[in-house]
């Protein structure tokens, strides 16, 4: 499995940049070209309800919507970091929006997936921090960073993950209950067909996976690599091992958290999987 190969990461970047010219020309075949049809953009915002769960196609038809407002919007634009595993990868992305009316601080914590030779983002969720626009414009002279990595949230996190591992070493379904929100999506790419795997996993398709695993016998050791975490968001690095008789394979999840009502949970989880060849 490559891991954060220079190419891959060029390739991730390329991508971020359609995402980045998509607002600073606005210019929606870019917007179009970075994500994929079926994205989704998960969020927990408060005081816009609380969860918000949207198609990718919903947020481009407000991007085409707002275009009036590109006059008096200013996008400053750019990664902070990359993380790439197989097919799969994490991009920390930073939007700086300068706007009379409402500027923000938003860090899009962006999970990716790698179709043939293109990479396309097929979840965003992330946090945002109300500022002035003589903040905004103070961030960027001095390239400010934001206080991420809270160590009580980390520890919070970092129990979740747990959990889900305890799931498969346990057969325990209600853990799943603890650990993922009930609209969560499992993404990957097949690697036969180069298209878009995206399972919705209610309890029931959970109780299928536990039965295929339990019925193969399937033993598992896992590893927390690392936690993004910003305000109400997080992106985890898991690492799986899979061993039955005569087989082993490896999988690395990307798992997207949110804060909701005080709780983390899984929203999202993009993944690339392989066997391990003897």
């Amino acid at each position: 499995m490559k891991i954060n190969d220079p190419e891959e990461i060029k390739s991730i970047n390329k991508t971020l940049q359609n995402y980045t010219k998509a607002f600073q020309k606005w210019d929606i075949s870019k917007l179009v070209a970075a994500f994929h049809p079926e994205a989704k953009t998960v969020w927990y915002v408060p005081e816009r309800g609380g969860y918000i769960s949207s198609m990718c196609y919903s947020w481009v038809r407000s991007f085409i919507a707002n275009k009036k407002e590109k006059v008096v919007i200013g996008y400053t634009t750019f990664a902070e970091n990359i993380d790439q595993s197989g097919t799969a990868a994490y991009a920390r992305f930073r939007f700086l929006i300068e706007d009379g009316e409402y500027s923000r601080d938003t860090t899009d914590y962006l999970t990716l997936l790698k179709f043939g030779e293109d990479w396309n983002i097929v979840n965003k969720s992330g946090f945002t921090i109300d500022k002035t626009v003589e903040e905004i414009i103070t961030i960027k002279e001095e390239k400010t960073k934001t206080n991420r990595n809270v160590p009580n949230e980390l520890e919070l996190i970092t129990l979740k993950l747990k959990t889900y591992a305890e799931v498969f070493d346990e057969w325990d379904i209600e853990k799943i209950r603890e650990v993922f929100h009930p609209e969560v999506r499992v993404n990957s790419v097949d690697f036969e067909t180069n298209e878009f795997n995206c399972q919705a996993r209610s309890i029931g398709v959970w109780k299928e996976v536990f039965e295929d695993h339990q019925k193969d016998n399937i033993k598992f050791k896992t590893q927390i690599e690392f936690i993004d975490q910003l305000g109400t968001s997080a992106v985890a690095r898991m690492r799986w091992l899979a061993t039955k008789e005569n087989f082993r394979a490896v999988t690395v999840d990307y798992l997207t958290f949110l804060k909701i009502d005080g709780d983390w949970l899984i929203v999202n989880k993009t993944c690339h999987s392989e066997e391990i060849k003897n």
